[in-house]
């Protein structure tokens, strides 16, 4: 965990999907070597250059891994118990991912998750661009410091960095080290119960 203070004032929490509040089977590797994205380039922006009609056969591939992702994956441990306790607090809660709004619905009906509002790629620009938390910041009518951005990834961080709010790093079974910038970094969702403000 970060400083005692470091989450004081968050009146909303930004919730990435995969890693974070789902175990999912996606596989970013095999899916870059069916869609013929170079090792290591991110999937979403090298098919914003590609060309038709390959980059409609790539997001076909794509959204074919995500829709088995969606009815694949499990709630990670404390899930539903946090994103509920925090409803309850009065803080307003989001989920954004860079997934398709299909797996997001997806993945929301199945485990009876609830939150103030979702966007997917279809809604926003993707993470790591800071403009879906500027988006959500403002819908929620707070300012972007009053947001806390949680994810598995660097780009939940850069996102939640670059638009001004405060961020929690998730250490998930990927093995993706903590950015330096992260403002907290927790093993379990739950211990955001206890860094973020009390009733």
């Amino acid at each position: 965990m970060g400083g005692q203070n470091a989450l004081a004032n968050v009146k909303g929490v930004v919730f990435d999907m995969d890693g974070t509040l789902t175990d999912s089977p996606l596989d970013f590797n095999v899916i870059r070597a069916e869609c013929g994205v170079p090792q290591g380039q991110p999937i979403l922006e090298f098919l914003r250059g590609a060309a038709e009609p390959e980059r409609r056969r790539a997001e076909a591939i794509l959204d074919r891994h995500e829709r088995r992702a969606a009815e694949d994956c499990t709630l990670r441990e404390g899930a539903r118990e946090v994103t509920e306790e925090l409803l309850r607090r009065g803080l307003k809660t989001a989920l954004l991912t860079r997934n398709s709004a299909e797996s997001v619905q997806t993945v929301l009906r199945r485990f009876g998750l609830r939150f103030s509002l979702w966007l997917s790629r279809e809604d926003a620009e993707p993470k790591p661009s800071p403009q879906p938390v500027l988006k959500i910041a403002r819908a929620f009518g707070l300012a972007p410091a009053e947001l806390l951005v949680v994810g598995d990834y660097i780009f939940d961080v850069e996102a939640g960095k670059a638009a001004g709010a405060r961020t929690a790093f998730v250490k998930a079974r990927n093995g993706v080290p903590p950015p330096a910038g992260a403002d907290v970094v927790i093993v379990d969702l739950r211990e955001l119960l206890e860094a973020l403000p009390p009733v």
